[in-house]
């Protein structure tokens, strides 16, 4: 029989967690390496939620199909000929098979590899060949409308592709709900994917979340954030960003009054910059980076959107989908391809790899691999929340023990 999130971590553990940030204790080291912790996540965490999957830009076209996996669930999605995004289980209703064993483009069908058994794109069962003996298996009486794909719950979000595996979620609106407040005005389906990356890292996919607070980034982004007054307000002590935390959703928005950040690919940088991302009419420009719960990150700045889905491997691997998107010619214009590098160079770093060690990206996933070592130690079970710069990473961890115990 499998164990509770308070037989795991400890009652006292939880109870801590649960205190006032001021007095609060943090997750405990099992929840970041133990498989037990990380199965029970599966089983009772992102079932519960919608959680993001892919990105639209992933299968552009009908007919066009991917295979993903959501723990150790295999998923179909595809886009219908409608132009839909669908997700079913990627399971053969026959024998149990998986039907979409890598990417395709331009279907007409879904059909699996072991006995040729075929569903329209929208999971219909339209084919049993020789299931009867006969060629087109028309002698059978079995109910082929009861064997579609089984599908999944699924939501398209401008971009981002969601799916709720408990089919129990709220609607889509609700979840996005606060981030759509956050940003409204702001034309996000005027951009389009300029560049998308996958990279593995060693560590927990919770240090994402965790570490959704800027007191880091002067010590962990060096040569990025070079100034401590970019992070640090050294004469009122508070961060250049505001925190908000609202059920399924954590920010760091620009204070109001604030000086502008310096922007890659922006005005000045380059001989043709990055346009900026069209703002409604009558609408202020937001500059936010925000998650939602439980696995999708965004970043919205004057000139592109950098986003990561997080896909959770095991306790110690995840895989992180990267996406950025720029406003009109500037995702794809040659004229702008400086400019995106740019941008490009401060997120992924000039070696766009992992161990480069010299864009954010790659600097958060080292420490968060460093932290993965550490949470090892016994002496890891007694972390605390500074309540100036980590009320997001606190609130995060609070939702986590919730939904898991619901």
């Amino acid at each position: 029989m499998a164990r509770t999130v308070e037989q795991i971590l400890g009652k006292k553990a939880v109870a801590a967690i649960r205190k006032p940030i001021e007095k609060a204790g943090g997750l405990p080291g099992a929840a970041y390496t133990s498989q037990e912790f990380f199965d029970l996540e599966q089983a009772k965490f992102f079932p519960r939620t919608w959680m993001g999957i892919g990105f639209e830009a992933d299968i552009p076209n009908p007919g066009d199909a991917m295979p993903v996996m959501i723990g150790k669930l295999p998923i179909i999605l595809v886009r219908n000929k409608s132009g839909d995004i669908k997700a079913f289980h990627n399971v053969c209703r026959h024998r149990a098979a998986t039907v979409l064993t890598k990417p395709e483009k331009g279907l007409t069908t879904l059909t699996c590899p072991y006995h040729a058994w075929a569903w329209d794109l929208d999971g219909a069962l339209k084919a049993i060949p020789f299931f009867d003996g006969t060629k087109d298996g028309n002698r059978t009486d079995l109910n082929r409308c009861k064997l579609g794909l089984a599908p999944v719950r699924c939501a398209v979000w401008h971009h981002w592709i969601f799916v709720n595996l408990d089919g129990t979620a709220p609607p889509i609106e609700k979840h996005v709900a606060p981030l759509e407040n956050l940003v409204a005005g702001t034309e996000i389906g005027a951009t389009a994917m300029g560049k998308r990356q996958d990279w593995e890292f060693q560590a927990n996919w919770k240090f994402q979340n965790d570490n959704w607070e800027t007191y880091h980034h002067i010590w962990v982004h060096k040569g990025i954030f070079n100034k401590m007054s970019d992070d640090l307000e050294l004469k009122t002590g508070e961060p250049w960003t505001e925190t908000l935390q609202d059920g399924s959703f954590v920010t760091l928005k620009a204070r109001k009054g604030r000086p502008p950040r310096a922007k890659s690919g922006g005005k000045g940088d380059v001989k043709h910059p990055l346009p900026a991302i069209p703002v409604e009419a009558g609408a202020s420009r937001t500059v936010c980076t925000s998650v939602l719960f439980p696995n999708v990150t965004l970043t919205v700045t004057e000139n592109h959107l950098a986003s990561v889905i997080i896909d959770p491997l095991a306790p110690n691997r995840t895989v992180a989908k990267m996406g950025f998107f720029f406003a009109g010619k500037g995702a794809t214009g040659r004229n702008y391809a400086p400019a995106r590098k740019q941008v490009l160079d401060r997120w992924l770093g000039k070696s766009r790899k992992p161990d480069g060690r010299d864009g954010i990206r790659s600097q958060d996933f080292g420490i968060w691999e460093e932290q993965q070592i550490a949470r090892h130690s016994p002496v890891a079970d007694e972390v605390v929340f500074s309540p100036v710069w980590e009320r997001n990473v606190h609130h995060f961890q609070k939702q986590l023990l919730e939904t898991m115990q619901a």
